[in-house]
């Protein structure tokens, strides 16, 4: 509680712009406001702190880091760190000792070693006396304040006693405590109700207790299993790092459970034999039971086995881990022909029917090129046809027919190609000729090509190939307005448009007369 208070002060004086005193130089002295001020190690809020400064105390701090100032105490056995938020700027003169040189312990407590968490610290016995600067000395009877640590874990600690004078100096003294483990003499384990396993089965701690017995006379503590998990004074932990639960491997586990601290622990063992198959089955077939094959081993695709065990478990086992035989072998043509997996000790066995791969279709290659231009030949010389069998196999068919092809006819054709007594289809597109004064390309002769023609005739575009070929409707190798005149009567129906191919076939408008 009192580290989360300081780190929420800490935090609330960095958000709120808070500022520590100026006057936070080497040697400057300084009084503790609040109650008690935690002392650190280092300039850290998050850690423990190692004594408390009462409050009233004075102390000179001689650097300031992080908002914590570092002090040493006038008697010279405590330093550390102080935050800052909790002291008051007095100045920096030499504080009133009250010409107390030094306190020290006359007399120990009766107590000095106590069982961890189980006592708190009783200072009955304590006395405390001061040493003056003249040699005299005296019992201190007010003015100390006890910083008792933390009993709840074992270790040497050390037990702080501070004084401040009249003046506000503040002087320290210490003694050490010692504080033991609780007397556990024995740890007694009953084992779970089942140790005896078969591989693969869970790990089932049921029935686990676990008996503290004690040396010093009190009644013995029984924890069952869940208090055995969850308790943090006890770690449960197995050769194989076993759970609750975790499926075991073959052979002997030892778990062994431990009560705070190693050296006191006690364990149990469990074994876990091997698992034995007992059965053996064809969760699913093969995607096909009919074989075109009669060496070898029949296409498996789709097969799906499971192993059965003596632990319940079932599990998936592939074709490829079992023995496989094949009988007849060769196989014969028809059923009856069997397939043998062998796994472990158990089989299963498939019947196959053996049938002649038979030609189930053609399959085409398509051809590179499948568009032509009107009037040229179909070319297809690089169109392949295989004949398809059942089991997928293909071979080349050499000897087909193509059929269903006009080329003198514009658009899309549908070509037969046949072969073997099976036939495929395969699209083939016609395209119009070029038309003379089809300048654009858009199988039109419009205005718009009329257009075109008188552009490039007055050098405002340039055509070029097919384009020129089409805009020079007189062939003379120029493009002229009389061609473009010529393009605009063709488009409104007052002239037609005639020029011979590269074959001589005499063209009227794009078609063949």
């Amino acid at each position: 509680m009192q580290k989360r208070f300081l780190i929420w002060l800490l935090t609330a004086a960095l958000l709120l712009g808070l500022t520590f005193p100026a006057q936070a130089a080497d040697g400057a002295k300084y009084k503790v406001t609040a109650a008690k001020a935690n002392v650190l190690s280092e300039p850290n809020a998050e850690l423990t702190y190692i004594a408390q400064l009462p409050k009233g105390s004075v102390i000179e701090v001689d650097e300031v880091k992080n908002g914590f100032g570092h002090f040493t105490l006038r008697s010279g056995d405590l330093s550390g760190w102080v935050y800052m938020g909790l002291l008051e700027y007095v100045g920096g003169t030499e504080e009133n000792t009250e010409n107390v040189a030094r306190i020290y312990i006359r007399t120990l407590p009766k107590k000095t070693s106590y069982i961890e968490g189980e006592e708190a610290f009783d200072p009955a016995g304590l006395t405390l006396y001061a040493a003056y600067t003249d040699g005299k000395s005296d019992a201190l009877l007010q003015g100390c304040q006890i910083y008792a640590p933390d009993l709840s874990s074992y270790g040497e600690k050390t037990v702080w006693v501070f004084y401040t004078a009249p003046g506000g100096a503040v002087f320290s003294a210490s003694f050490p405590v010692t504080v033991t483990k609780v007397p556990v003499s024995a740890l007694v384990l009953t084992p779970p109700d089942k140790t005896e396993y078969i591989e693969g089965q869970p790990l089932d701690l049921t029935g686990l207790t676990a008996t503290l017995v004690y040396a010093d006379g009190r009644p013995d503590e029984t924890y069952g299993v869940e208090e055995l998990l969850a308790a943090p004074g006890f770690r449960l932990m197995g050769c194989h790092s076993e759970t609750q639960g975790t499926a075991l491997t073959r052979g002997e586990h030892t778990l062994t459970l431990y009560y705070l601290y190693p050296e006191i622990n006690a364990f149990f063992t469990v074994t876990a034999a091997k698992k034995t198959l007992i059965s053996f089955s064809v969760e699913t077939p093969p995607d096909s039971l009919v074989t075109y094959s009669d060496t070898g081993v029949p296409d498996l695709t789709g097969l799906v086995l499971t192993a059965g065990y003596d632990n319940g478990e079932f599990l998936p086992v592939k074709p490829s881990d079992c023995r496989i035989e094949c009988s007849p072998q060769p196989f014969v043509l028809g059923s009856g022909n069997r397939v043998t997996l062998t796994y472990g000790e158990k089989s299963v066995t498939l019947e196959f029917t053996y049938a002649q791969d038979p030609v189930v279709g053609i399959e085409l290659q398509t051809p590179t090129v499948l568009s032509f231009v009107l009037g040229e030949p179909v070319d297809l010389r690089d169109l392949r046809v295989w004949l398809v069998r059942a089991s997928g196999a293909k071979s080349e068919l050499t000897e087909y027919t193509l059929s269903g092809i006009d080329p003198s006819v514009s658009g899309q054709q549908t070509a037969v190609v046949s072969g073997a007594g099976y036939s495929a289809l395969l699209p083939v597109n016609i395209t119009p000729f070029h038309q003379c004064g089809d300048v654009d390309g858009d199988s039109y002769v419009t205005a718009a090509d009329a257009r075109m023609a008188l552009r490039a005739a007055v050098g405002l575009t340039t055509l070029s190939g097919e384009w020129f070929t089409s805009a020079d409707t007189d062939k003379d190798g120029d493009i002229t307005s009389a061609d473009a005149r010529r393009i605009l009567r063709a488009a409104v129906g007052l002239e037609e448009l005639v020029h011979f191919d590269e074959n001589s076939i005499l063209l009227r408008n794009g078609a063949i007369v």
